[in-house]
């Protein structure tokens, strides 16, 4: 039997398609609730301890431009991200190191993003709880799959920096 001497194609890395699902988990997370915002109302005609609640999500500012909070940043860097992610599983041998620290350092800021947003709730815009004379601001399940799907990938995209290139 000879053995044919054609280059073999590359498999692909499995922690590319890890890395893409986070980025799928960060792009579904950044459009969805962040915050649950209760508040009092003592609007005449209601009972004072009436209780209104409304949710903030990632991509809202309060006083900014509509649709540039932190979840919008980190929205368009995991959708940059994500490009990327499928053009080195596209064409693997044109991609070169740059990419994936391309890659990594859009993911390190989202993480970074959703992170702080995660220990300290209260600071997300639309969310400061002093205005709404309510002091219990909780995290919503969306800012929850935004941190989950944006580790996922840091580590996968820094898993395959280490593999591939500082190894």
């Amino acid at each position: 039997m000879e053995r044919s001497n054609a280059a073999r194609p590359r498999p692909f890395p499995i922690s590319m398609f890890v890395a893409i699902l986070g980025v799928g988990l960060v792009i579904y997370g950044a459009i969805s609730p962040w915050a649950r915002v209760p508040t009092y109302s003592n609007i005449y005609g209601r009972p004072g301890g009436d209780t209104d609640i409304f949710w903030v999500t990632g991509t809202e500012a309060s006083g900014m431009v509509p649709l540039v909070g932190d979840g919008m940043i980190s929205l368009i860097l995991a959708a940059m991200a994500g490009v990327l992610i499928l053009w080195r599983l596209l064409y693997p041998p044109r991609s070169s190191g740059f990419l994936l620290l391309a890659i990594f350092a859009m993911l390190a800021v989202s993480t970074f993003v959703g992170s702080v947003n995660l220990v300290n709730v209260g600071n997300i815009p639309r969310a400061d709880s002093r205005l709404f004379f309510e002091s219990s601001v909780e995290v919503s399940w969306g800012l929850i799959v935004f941190c989950i799907g944006s580790w996922l990938g840091l580590l996968a995209s820094g898993y395959q920096l280490w593999h591939d290139e500082l190894r």
